[in-house]
């Protein structure tokens, strides 16, 4: 897809990052979302403090559920490839990512002889599971739901071992995904999405729109909660009936997602009605997508509540670590690392930001 130069991309920020927007059905007789609220803003960021809880940025790396690696060494060979040029180039700037594996990785990483997570971890980069489980399956048991998760979980923690592998990226579902990671022995949930809203009643959702099928078709991938402002704080739950804090929780939800970093600019992944509904590899990456996601954080640490830890993600899919991107990548990284050298930022992997959190709270 071709990106319009013409959209001025502060304009496009502004409607992304500080606008609560609502996406609109598919279908025109279906019931309009509500209207858009502009977020109050302070003219000037407010004057940090050693005192001040940290904004922190993370990344997710997915090696999906629908990768061969497992199966095809060559496969399996070029994802350590990129796995290793992205952690170099991190180095170089000083950042942290996080690679979350589901089962055909971490299987892969026993059956090629190549602990490619336990490497990861050991260079100081997060690692954690990946859990592309439950969108399509039917009510359950939280049990049986539960030993979905513990098989992915089960299959990291024998590479990095279970004292490292505290959280879980996805798991939406129709199904309590909040008590079934928890019972499978996840500390936290990232990678949270539009597919989280499917276990909620209609009304807990951000409007009648977001029904199952408005959900499934096409906006799965939306970043949630919907208001940035309430998905930049993790927070503790009982259950998955909403997006609420809960009295006595059990896991921690920790989103912050600012969605794919090459969709930024386009406003992909997060707004229906105001970007593309697209495949992952369709949209454009280039410096503009920096341009945004700079400018998001900017305006994230000008309005947030420094009593409370927060956080941001952006994620950076497996195949991005290339030399083709270099200089986009270059361009992200050196970005970031003049945010942190300023103290608007702070690199953590999602395990980090989850210690930050209990530490912090507790």
């Amino acid at each position: 897809m071709k990106r319009d130069p013409s959209l001025p991309i502060l304009a496009i920020l502004l409607l992304s990052a500080c606008t609560l927007v609502r996406p609109t059905p598919s279908n025109p007789d279906q019931p309009q979302p509500p209207a858009a609220t502009q977020a109050s803003l302070p003219v000037e960021p407010a004057a940090a403090s050693p005192a001040d809880a940290p904004l922190f940025l993370t990344t997710m790396t997915h090696m999906e559920g629908n990768f061969t690696d497992d199966r095809n060494r060559m496969v399996f060979q070029r994802h350590v490839g990129q796995l290793r040029y992205g952690m170099d180039l991190a180095g170089e700037y000083e950042a942290l990512i996080t690679i979350e594996s589901e089962k055909p990785f971490a299987r892969a990483n026993a059956t090629w002889g190549v602990n490619i997570l336990a490497e990861i971890q050991s260079r100081g980069f997060g690692v954690g599971t990946h859990c592309d489980i439950g969108y399509n399956e039917p009510p359950m048991s939280v049990a049986d739901y539960a030993a979905m998760f513990t098989e992915n979980k089960s299959l990291v923690d024998a590479l990095i071992g279970a004292e490292n592998n505290l959280g879980c990226s996805g798991g939406g579902s129709v199904n309590d995904w909040a008590l079934a990671a928890s019972q499978a022995g996840f500390k936290y949930l990232d990678g949270i999405v539009a597919m989280h809203y499917l276990s909620m009643p209609l009304e807990n959702r951000p409007s009648p729109v977001w029904t199952d099928d408005f959900i499934r078709n096409g906006h799965f991938h939306l970043n949630a909660p919907v208001d940035l402002f309430e998905r930049i704080y993790p927070f503790e739950v009982a259950d998955a009936l909403d997006f609420e804090p809960d009295p006595n929780p059990v896991i921690l939800v920790s989103s912050g997602e600012l969605g794919l970093i090459s969709a930024a600019a386009e406003r992909g992944r997060e707004f229906e009605d105001g970007g593309p509904v697209l495949h992952d590899d369709e949209y454009v990456f280039d410096e503009a997508d920096i341009d945004v996601i700079v400018q998001a954080i900017r305006i994230v640490e000008a309005a947030r509540d420094r009593s409370r830890i927060a956080k941001l993600t952006v994620y950076i899919p497996c195949s991005y670590f290339d030399p083709e991107n270099e200089s986009v990548l270059r361009y992200f990284f050196a970005e970031m690392q003049t945010l942190a050298e300023e103290g608007v930022i702070t690199w953590a992997t999602q395990r980090q930001v989850y210690e930050a959190y209990m530490d912090w709270n507790y």
